[in-house]
């Protein structure tokens, strides 16, 4: 008797626990193998943040819309977070927290074509296609003297590369070799990166100014994430999305 009473004030307790859990939406655009409804647990930084959450009593939606719908969503309240790169465009009504993990962003041509990349001068003689919307650096958005243009998206940009409409695009290379190896893969061959990296961003998580636990959620998430680190969830949820464990794992600093 005594057993079966301990089970079900177990079960209340659960019960309880699961209804008292704060929900928490997160919007993003479909950016795999980061945030993409397709992919195991919505991706691995929905994934990352879900887990971290979830380990602090917060339960984690996952809505996705298109990144500029995303912003705007966040600065009404309709959504609660976004993963983002540290910019100037969220400070107004949200705050970041540390940064959880690293994207090294990189050039990518024609296979064959003798392009390096050597700072902003480098990039004077060729025409570039980047992806609408995305905060690659301040320097690459107020530099008026490249030849830029846009592409809807990553996968735009690399027809347009294969169709001698531009030489070079950008992407962070964990999506570039996403899509090499899927959407692509057909015409990856034609394509590599230029050697070295463009610049290396950091990946935070992004609350909106006014939820009343911001602080609390921040604090949760960044405690979280260091013990996932230490205990090696961090590690299983990266091979759980079937990508390489960085080399690293300790994270980089703000």
């Amino acid at each position: 008797m005594k057993g079966i009473k301990r089970l079900i004030g177990s079960a209340l307790l659960i019960a309880s626990a699961s209804v008292s859990a704060e929900v928490l939406t997160m919007a993003a655009d479909c950016w795999p193998p980061y945030t993409d409804r397709r992919l195991p647990q919505d991706g691995l930084s929905v994934d990352l943040i879900r887990t971290a959450l979830g380990r602090a009593g917060y339960e984690v939606q996952y809505v996705e819309v298109p990144w500029e719908r995303a912003v705007l969503g966040l600065q009404r309240g309709k959504y609660d977070l976004v993963n983002d790169w540290h910019t100037v465009r969220h400070e107004d009504y949200a705050r970041y927290s540390r940064p959880f993990m690293s994207n090294r962003v990189r050039w990518v041509k024609r296979r064959g074509d003798d392009i390096h990349y050597d700072g902003p001068e480098s990039l004077r003689p060729y025409r570039i296609a980047l992806s609408r919307g995305y905060a690659y650096s301040d320097e690459l958005a107020n530099d008026e003297q490249l030849n830029k243009g846009f592409a809807t998206n990553f996968i735009q940009a690399a027809r347009m590369l294969l169709a001698d409409r531009v030489d070079l695009t950008l992407e962070d290379e964990r999506t570039a070799r996403f899509h090499f190896n899927r959407t692509l893969k057909d015409v990856s061959e034609g394509l590599s990166f230029v050697p070295g990296e463009f610049s290396e961003r950091h990946l935070s998580l992004v609350v909106r100014n006014n939820h009343p636990q911001q602080a609390e959620i921040i604090e949760a998430f960044e405690r979280e994430i260091a013990l996932m680190v230490e205990d090696g969830t961090y590690a299983a949820i990266f091979r759980r999305q079937g990508l390489q464990v960085p080399k690293s794992l300790s994270l980089p600093q703000p």
